[in-house]
């Protein structure tokens, strides 16, 4: 999942209205091959261990001084809707905690800074919650 330009992106208590992108990579932990004798392409692939990872990188244009801590836990929400689509508006929420935080400072570009998550979960379920949105 990649968003450009997300119109509202909460971390817990932090609101962040200043989002460039924000990308949701699924990645192997444990990946199962078997391959046979008839030649070098498998022939059976199970990922049954999985990690999530969330990189949200923010458009840096004054002082910031509201990153949360490295280890803070909380839930990532965020909206989506495609094209000209406002009824099919969609919130996601995500349980994750904060592992990483860079902040590059180009020369002639603007400063971003990349906070990246891992979604964590009770084991079972998936740590990612997609629902309507709905208008308060």
């Amino acid at each position: 999942m990649l968003l450009l330009s997300p119109e509202s992106v909460r971390f817990d208590f932090l609101a962040w209205d200043d989002v460039a992108t924000l990308a949701v990579d699924h990645l192997p932990k444990r990946l199962i091959e078997d391959f046979s004798d008839l030649g070098p392409f498998a022939t059976f692939a199970d990922v049954p261990e999985q990690s999530i990872q969330v990189r949200v990188q923010r458009r840096i244009t004054a002082d910031d001084l509201d990153t949360p801590a490295l280890g803070t836990q909380g839930t990532l929400t965020f909206y989506f809707s495609p094209p000209a689509a406002e009824l099919s508006r969609r919130r996601v929420q995500i349980t994750c905690v904060l592992t990483s935080i860079r902040t590059d400072l180009p020369a002639l570009k603007q400063a971003t800074r990349t906070l990246t998550f891992h979604a964590t979960s009770n084991g079972t379920t998936n740590p990612i919650t997609i629902t309507p949105a709905t208008f308060d």
